[in-house]
């Protein structure tokens, strides 16, 4: 498993309120994070931020065995628990942090979680709020883990919108979930095979809209199989490539090749 993440202010962007980690809970045991920050001047920035560090301790915290090199025995159960109290963790520190002065730049302020945690014996979850997303790519498909928070999403559900429609609309931008805005969250959590019967998968990926509104998926999966690319140079690749399509918002990636 080789894992690399790349962020980029973008074009039109004064500041970069992206958030990235990737961190090693234990041997053969990878967190990756993207939050993606909203709020005036720095704000955005400084949700990310504790989202991110909070999500990524109470994961640890939880996670990692008492004793070193002790096996942890994970469990579909151990994760989701641990999901679950990581992402009630971070909420509840940026909606604290939001709520001391109505006059900071800091009040309002909220951000989007999207996070895999990925073990070396062919297993993964993925939990989300927000829009950020997770893939899963093949050689010759890509598909979306998570289910966008956002009106356009809902709209599509309903049938109101086609996915080309909803990817041109003024509204595409407009969350109904995130982290820090309301004092309980709900987030969404699921399991992956990474080792199915149809046929292995060859990587994941994890991004913020800066990336998914300029790069077409064909083109991100044309990009991630690229022959003979290493992991950082597809991540480059990615948001050179958003940036090319006009970079209106921070671009942020972790690539994991398997």
């Amino acid at each position: 498993m080789i894992v690399y993440g790349k962020s980029d202010i973008g074009k039109v962007r004064d500041e970069n309120q992206d958030s990235f980690g990737i961190t090693e809970l234990f041997p053969g045991v990878m967190l990756c994070v993207i939050c993606d920050g909203m709020g005036g001047c720095s704000g955005g920035a400084v949700a990310s931020q504790i989202a991110l560090e909070t999500f990524t301790d109470t994961m640890r915290e939880m996670l990692t065995p008492d004793t070193e090199g002790a096996d942890p025995g994970l469990s579909d159960r151990d994760v989701r628990q641990a999901m679950k109290e990581a992402v009630y963790t971070a909420n509840a520190a940026v909606f604290a942090k939001s709520g001391e002065d109505e006059e900071s730049s800091l009040y309002g302020m909220g951000t989007t979680l999207t996070a895999v945690l990925i073990t070396e014996s062919g297993y993964a979850w993925t939990v989300n709020v927000g829009d950020s997303r997770s893939y899963i790519y093949f050689p010759d498909r890509i598909v979306r883990l998570t289910h966008d928070h956002s009106v356009v999403q809902e709209y599509i559900d309903r049938g109101v919108l086609s996915e080309e429609e909803a990817s041109k609309s003024s509204m595409k931008n407009i969350i109904t979930r995130a982290i820090g805005i309301e004092e309980s969250i709900e987030a969404d959590i699921e399991s992956v095979d990474l080792d199915p019967a149809e046929g292995a998968p060859s990587g994941l990926l994890l991004c913020s809209d800066g990336l998914y509104n300029c790069v077409s998926a064909d083109r991100m999966l044309a990009i991630l199989n690229s022959s003979g690319d290493k992991t950082a140079e597809k991540a480059d690749r990615l948001t050179r490539a958003a940036r090319n399509a006009g970079g209106p918002d921070n671009i942020t990636v972790i690539v994991i090749d398997l």
